[in-house]
């Protein structure tokens, strides 16, 4: 499971505070402790954040998320999405899809350029002092590299990035999100790569789309073809034995190791080297399915606890005390209050 730097959950709520909301129960939803936010070197991860963008999105009311002059109506991306789906090609999607903007709002310009071999997404922000963090301006530039490469089903590799902004302290996480070279204080903010990318096929039928849709933005945290770290594949395929078994079944290391046909020092170096370990791995399946069982199934405790393995309720708490900084039952009561 991907991790993101909490800068971006702060950044994420920095609109919504502005406007006079009240981010706890927001947090308690993506089951983020507010204490634990506050500390830097955590990290949050990519169903954590999903799940905050989304209950920024419904609260506000605002797909840009507080960060412009105007609000941009929920359902916005969907609509947009819906048209650049029946597209041709990633050239004709792209452009249907940044004209759809053009004509909706006058806060954010984007446009494709091409020269030569190479293609561009230039973006401007006509309020950027309103995104101090640069969060939307860095997401939004995300959106489009990510949805470009999910329409076409293909990683697309970035050949340089410009931003206007100066290198910030979250540089490095910049560098994983925008792959290449990237570049700070430019006159621009624009992602460059291959032109031979637009003239590739959409592939993604309305099916996939509608799921695409539904889990936004859960598919634009990651860039296809990025997902087949260790610690995804065992994420799915630990999630996936709820298809079929009453409750999470979590292998032993060495029965896993040999799963992968890998040997288990090896499995150990390699997750070492992903930045997380099996024990991790696991934590992070059991909150994500507790978190969803506990918030949109309203299962009891028990139940949960039960349904992600752990063998009395008592050790459960224990370890969702861990995982979000409070009981079950405190966190149930305040998404409940919202």
């Amino acid at each position: 499971m991907a991790t993101i730097a909490n800068h971006h959950a702060q950044a994420a709520l920095r609109g919504l505070l502005q406007q006079g909301y009240d981010s706890t129960p927001l947090l308690a939803q993506a089951g983020i402790h507010p204490q634990l936010l506050k500390q830097a070197h955590l990290r949050t991860d990519e169903q954590q954040m999903t799940t905050l963008v989304q209950a920024v999105w419904d609260t506000m009311g605002d797909e840009f998320m507080g960060f412009t002059a105007t609000p941009c109506k929920r359902g916005a991306f969907a609509f947009m999405a819906q048209a650049a789906q029946r597209c041709s090609t990633l050239r004709e999607a792209l452009q249907t899809g940044m004209t759809f903007y053009q004509l909706l709002t006058s806060d954010i310009h984007s446009r494709l350029l091409e020269q030569d071999k190479s293609a561009r997404i230039q973006i401007r922000f006509a309020r950027p002092e309103l995104d101090p963090d640069h969060f939307l301006l860095e997401f939004w530039l995300i959106i489009w590299h990510r949805f470009a490469s999910w329409l076409i089903d293909t990683k697309i590799p970035l050949q340089e990035t410009q931003l206007i902004h100066r290198s910030p302290p979250h540089a490095r996480e910049l560098h994983i999100m925008f792959p290449g070279q990237l570049l700070f204080g430019c006159n621009i903010n624009q992602l460059t790569f291959h032109a031979d990318y637009l003239q590739r096929p959409i592939v993604r039928d309305q099916t996939e789309l509608d799921q695409f849709l539904q889990q936004a933005p859960a598919d634009l945290l990651t860039i296809p073809g990025d997902d087949n770290s260790l610690q995804r594949i065992i994420s799915r395929q630990v999630t996936g034995s709820l298809n079929h078994l009453a409750r999470l079944e979590f292998p032993a290391l060495k029965t896993l190791a040999r799963q992968l046909h890998l040997s288990p020092q090896t499995l150990h170096r390699r997750l070492k080297q992903e930045g997380t370990s099996y024990q991790q791995i696991k934590d992070n399946v059991r909150r994500e399915i507790a978190l969803q069982k506990m918030v949109k199934e309203n299962r009891t405790i028990n139940e949960v606890a039960e349904l992600v393995g752990f063998s009395e309720a008592r050790s459960f708490t224990r370890a969702f005390r861990q995982w979000t900084g409070m009981s079950p039952r405190e966190y149930c009561k305040l998404v409940r209050s919202r």
